[in-house]
């Protein structure tokens, strides 16, 4: 009887985790999916790379579809459409005319990072400030996130610090980086 018993555990527990590492719907792992908001992203991230000027987030309306909800999606993302993300946040200077961004998004499920990515780089305009231009620019994705992070060379922040952050907040070395 002990046997029997013993024998049944064994296989609840093999069956337990074999259903534990299954796919989720779609066909995406868990494992793509990064755990964290895109807040505690961010404040790690500048936890790690601290700014020396009074910048502000703003978490973009993406059902925003007016004239003004276009243009700040345009201006903070590059990308001309929310189609595929989820969710978006900038951070950058409050005032001033400052060469400065730190963009995080979440692409939908099923979507492609890098592409997303790779809209927001052809998308994006680096001279969207007054005066200034923001010349050294890198875009990481991890997982479902993509970050974009635009400075102006002559600070002494730069585009590689941040996605150093990057990685350093999500956990993991991104999965690429754009340039």
């Amino acid at each position: 009887m002990k046997k029997v018993i013993a024998i049944l555990l064994c296989a609840a527990m093999a069956a337990a985790m074999f259903a534990g590492c299954g796919k989720t719907d779609g066909g995406s792992t868990d494992a793509s999916k990064v755990n964290l908001t895109l807040e505690e992203i961010l404040e790690k991230m500048t936890t790690e790379v601290p700014v020396e000027f009074a910048a502000g987030t703003t978490i973009l309306d993406l059902n925003d579809t007016s004239e003004e909800g276009k243009w700040a999606l345009k201006s903070y993302t590059g990308l001309d459409n929310a189609d595929d993300i989820l969710e978006a946040l900038a951070f950058e200077p409050m005032m001033g005319s400052m060469a400065y961004s730190l963009v995080l998004v979440r692409v939908a499920q099923g979507k492609d990072a890098k592409a997303v990515a790779q809209a927001m780089q052809s998308g994006i305009d680096p001279r969207k400030w007054i005066c200034v231009e923001a010349d050294d620019m890198m875009l990481a994705g991890s997982g479902d996130i993509v970050m974009l992070s635009m400075v102006s060379s002559g600070s002494e922040l730069t585009a590689q610090s941040y996605v150093d952050a990057f990685a350093k907040a999500v956990g993991a070395d991104p999965d690429f980086t754009l340039q």
